[in-house]
């Protein structure tokens, strides 16, 4: 078997290019999923990923510490400059590396993705995480890029406890979303949605939510991989319940596991896809894997049929990682990764099925003419 075969959809389904009918909803408007071109899945162009809610109990619900005060605060709080950014790459946060506010700046760093051979990018910025319609449709204008808006609700923990909302108002919203949009501009996917627990009455809210919208929109969800097996399986289970279909989830932060693509496959068998978005990434002795790491693993599960189930990403989400302060930006998936699979033995029909097909057939819509 070359790395561009593949066998039949876990759950039965086609897996081929999406139906001539179909549609993605971009910030512009609709267009035809095979103008999508190469696609960037899981992005932020302008966002905020610095906790709202500065307090120890909220940095823990993220996972997160809460810098110590003396100079562990000092650095959170101080601009970003190269005097920071090796700490930053082993994990030290900073404030300003989480805030991507610069329009013009997010602009410049869209174009040279286009400029790198891309097409569209997918911002999965929910509105607590600073989402900006208006601002990516003219990122999306002046780049003549496709953008993809994201919907949802990010972790409960963005906001206080006395907002927080129940699943049907959620659920409405992002239908909304999806079907009006904020002032003329509609989503066109579902998420990101963090690695949620959803025995938490607050996660599983935002987890039914998604489901939900999705079942009747049609709408594809993006969701981060939850590290606990278990957890992860009650999520996929209750999502299916509530009724969405799983060969319409993106499944994120696959990367920790290419070190082991056996681990993958029960994944892969609940039908979803599998995406390696965290790419661009400096290793340190801190990492788990590396890039490399994720190419061998591509390969494999190529090899092994998967082909048509996995997708690729950077996860751009911080200064730090842009062009202009020093990162791979939006563009290291097509300028540096694809080139390393393709030295690996990646063919052309296999990077055509990573970075556009497979996108495109995760964001199409039925056609609403031709739907039962």
């Amino acid at each position: 078997m070359t790395p561009t075969e593949s066998t039949a959809d876990p759950a039965g389904a086609p897996t081929s290019a999406p139906a001539p009918g179909g549609r993605v909803l971009t910030v512009t408007g609709e267009v035809p999923p095979d103008a999508l071109g190469p696609v960037m899945p899981h992005e932020h162009l302008l966002s905020s990923f610095a906790p709202p809610v500065d307090t120890p109990g909220a940095w823990r619900a993220l996972g997160r510490e809460r810098p110590a005060d003396g100079a562990p605060r000092a650095r959170y709080e101080a601009p970003l400059g190269m005097d920071l950014l090796g700490e930053i790459t082993l994990g030290a946060p900073n404030r300003d590396d989480l805030l991507l506010g610069d329009e013009r700046l997010a602009t410049d760093e869209a174009a040279a993705f286009g400029r790198a051979g891309g097409s569209t990018l997918v911002d999965l910025t929910t509105p607590d995480l600073g989402r900006d319609p208006a601002a990516l449709r003219r990122i999306s204008e002046a780049t003549g890029l496709s953008v993809v808006m994201g919907s949802g609700r990010f972790h409960p923990a963005w906001r206080p406890a006395s907002e927080a909302l129940s699943a049907e108002t959620l659920t409405e919203e992002i239908v909304r979303d999806l079907t009006e949009g904020v002032d003329g501009v509609r989503a066109g996917v579902i998420g990101e949605i963090p690695a949620l627990d959803p025995r938490s009455p607050a996660q599983r809210a935002v987890l039914v939510a998604a489901a939900r919208a999705s079942a009747a929109t049609g709408s594809a969800i993006s969701l981060c991989r939850s590290p606990d097996p278990g957890t992860q399986r009650r999520v996929l289970d209750l999502l299916a319940e509530e009724g969405a279909d799983l060969r319409r989830v993106a499944l994120g932060r696959c990367d920790t596991l290419s070190p082991d693509p056996d681990a993958l496959e029960p994944l892969l068998e609940r039908g979803v896809f599998v995406q390696f978005d965290q790419l661009g990434r400096l290793p340190t002795v801190l990492s788990t894997n590396d890039d490399q790491d994720v190419a061998a693993a591509v390969l494999e599960l190529a090899r092994r049929g998967h082909a048509k189930r996995i997708l690729l990403s950077q996860d751009v989400g911080a200064k730090s990682r842009l062009l202009a302060h020093g990162g791979g930006g939006y563009g290291f998936v097509l300028g540096q990764f694809v080139p390393y699979l393709r030295m690996l033995g990646a063919d052309d029909a296999l990077v055509e099925t990573l970075t556009v097909r497979n996108p495109a057939r995760l964001l199409t819509l039925p056609d609403r003419r031709t739907a039962s």
